[in-house]
């Protein structure tokens, strides 16, 4: 398998210092740096003591 070449590496190291995550997947003979940011819409308030099912 091909090593991965600076480019990518750099755009992974600038995805992971903005705090989202990165995805890489291969593509024919090379590979394709996905950025992944998950953004919370909803957080429902947290269920206290004896509350619930």
């Amino acid at each position: 398998m091909r090593r991965m070449d600076k480019q990518a590496i750099a755009a992974i190291e600038a995805i992971l210092k903005r705090g989202n995550d990165a995805k890489v997947r291969r593509k024919g003979k090379s590979v394709v740096v996905i950025e992944v940011n998950e953004t919370i819409r909803y957080s429902p308030p947290p269920i206290g003591a004896g509350e619930g099912q």
